[in-house]
């Protein structure tokens, strides 16, 4: 029986986790591949000596790497890499960390600043109609519903196809989970994706490619202060919950 020290005896961490990095380096080293079956829970509790609770606890915390899934009725299961799989933690990464949100916010404005000023640039030619048609679906939704997000989310795809630029397409793929996770967790902002997409479109139709990207950039400075006071608010409740004690 490999037993894992407790949380005293390793840096006060809790089992769980300890757990968690255990079936994690597994997986890393290929005792566990994709879409193999991890042991039963009553198996891996007797393994590492603790109970199922914390055994499911610790699968859980895989689950939300995405390094594994639950499939109901038959176990937990080894992920096959894709893409999806590495954007998906992202949510709650930034969820957990509002500084990690704030970094990715800074990436997310950057790329579509980018994509926003060679769109102005490059328009000529394009059917202008397309953008305007993606402003109009985004104007037709609840402001931030998940309807509205895919349609902020589609504008930015038809601009960065009038930029014409392999590379920021791709790139704004590659971000696109990440991005829908900073406008979930940006909700309620006064500042609409709507009011900067009706900016951006306006500065591409005149080809205005500073216009253009000085509009992202104002949203970027809205959401950061959006951040700031949600983490401050964050700040608050815990000093009254802490005040409060057990």
């Amino acid at each position: 029986m490999v037993r894992v020290a407790t949380a005293e005896q390793s840096d006060e961490r809790k089992l769980y986790a300890q757990i968690a990095r255990r079936i994690r380096s597994s997986i890393e080293n290929g005792v566990f591949q994709a879409g193999d079956k991890l042991p039963p829970l009553a198996h891996l509790a007797e393994e590492f000596g603790c109970s199922r609770a914390t055994v499911r606890e610790a699968l859980s915390t895989l689950r939300g790497q995405g390094l594994v899934e639950f499939r109901h009725g038959d176990g937990t299961y080894v992920r096959s890499a894709t893409v999806e799989m590495w954007m998906e933690p992202l949510e709650a990464a930034i969820l957990l960390s509002a500084s990690e949100a704030s970094r990715m916010v800074e990436l997310e404005i950057s790329l579509l600043a980018g994509i926003a000023g060679f769109a102005a640039t490059r328009a000529d030619g394009f059917d202008d109609t397309r953008l305007a048609q993606a402003l109009f679906a985004l104007e037709c939704v609840i402001p931030g519903s998940e309807e509205a997000i895919a349609a902020e989310l589609s504008f930015y795809s038809i601009l960065a196809e009038i930029a014409r630029s392999s590379l920021l397409e791709n790139a704004l793929r590659v971000v696109q989970e990440a991005l829908r996770s900073s406008l979930r967790l940006l909700r309620g902002n006064e500042l609409q994706g709507v009011v900067i997409c009706r900016r951006i479109a306006a500065a591409v139709e005149r080809r205005d490619a500073p216009g253009a990207r000085d509009s992202v950039y104002q949203y970027g400075e809205q959401l950061m202060l959006y951040l700031q006071r949600k983490r401050g608010a964050a700040a608050v409740v815990k000093m009254e919950s802490a005040s409060q004690g057990p």
